[in-house]
């Protein structure tokens, strides 16, 4: 018998497979079925196996390499996460700022009913940076004339010119058309500063380089008078009886980034 299947060609092992699988094609379904059932049955725990080995031997994927929409969306919530905080920490950081130089503006006792109200310089203009633009305006109550001072050195830096509903102009007091009545040194001597210089001021008053220059009261405006420049040269006008007098502001001008808007409380 041995000796038959061995001498066995291929044309008749061919034939009998065509003929088996024919007989299997045109068999009853109930057979059939009961015939895949039964090969599910015997191969089910070496198909099971071999699945385990495949996906241990198969190597791990990185994150970055799923193209899942799942791991897409969540990679761009954390990222939109994490700039929203670093924006809320930047925000935070500046209203700290504000409530520290509002808190030492407080320490001043002939300050306490004047409203200062914080603004950023988001442009400049005019020739030689005489005009300042502030992101502040009628909404939030300023009003034209307004004095605006330097945050940093609490010092009149000039005074809102134009307003907008959100955004104001600020004339520099180096602006050679700015006009801003003045009281010089610990006398009190009144003038009027245009641009650097002071106009009006009599002969017969002593004042010398260095004198502080304050913004005169002014009701409706400043409850006290307030440091804006300092005398640079003061000599003998073209008129006898008058001063010819040059002034310096105290504040860095130049490097402006952060003012506060000054109103009477009262």
């Amino acid at each position: 018998m041995k000796q038959k299947w061995t001498r066995l060609s291929k044309r008749m092992l061919f034939m009998y497979c065509m003929l088996g699988g024919l007989i299997f094609l045109f068999s009853p379904p109930r057979i059939t079925g009961k015939l895949q059932l039964a090969y599910a049955r015997l191969f089910t725990w070496p198909l099971a196996k071999s699945r385990k080995l495949t996906l241990i031997s198969r190597p791990a994927t990185a994150p970055q390499d799923l193209a899942s929409t799942d791991y897409r969306t969540l990679k761009t919530q954390n990222r939109r996460l994490k700039n929203d905080l670093a924006n809320l920490t930047a925000q935070l950081g500046e209203a700290r700022a504000q409530i520290d130089q509002l808190a030492q503006m407080r320490t001043v006792p002939e300050w306490e009913f004047m409203r200062f109200l914080p603004a950023t310089v988001v442009a400049t203009s005019g020739r030689g940076r005489t005009e300042l633009i502030i992101n502040r305006g009628q909404e939030e109550g300023v009003t034209e004339g307004s004095y605006v001072m330097g945050a940093d050195d609490h010092s009149i830096i000039g005074r809102v010119s134009h307003v907008s509903p959100h955004v104001a102009k600020v004339k520099l007091i180096t602006d050679p058309t700015s006009v801003i009545p003045v009281e010089i040194g610990q006398t009190g001597v009144q003038g009027l500063m245009e641009g650097n210089k002071i106009g009006l001021v009599p002969a017969r008053h002593a004042i010398k380089p260095g004198d502080p220059v304050k913004a005169r009261k002014m009701p409706g405006f400043l409850d006290v008078a307030i440091i804006t420049a300092e005398v640079a040269q003061c000599k003998p006008g073209d008129e006898p009886l008058l001063l010819d007098i040059t002034i310096r502001p105290v504040s860095d001008i130049a490097n402006l980034m952060r003012v506060f808007v000054v109103t009477s409380g009262k």
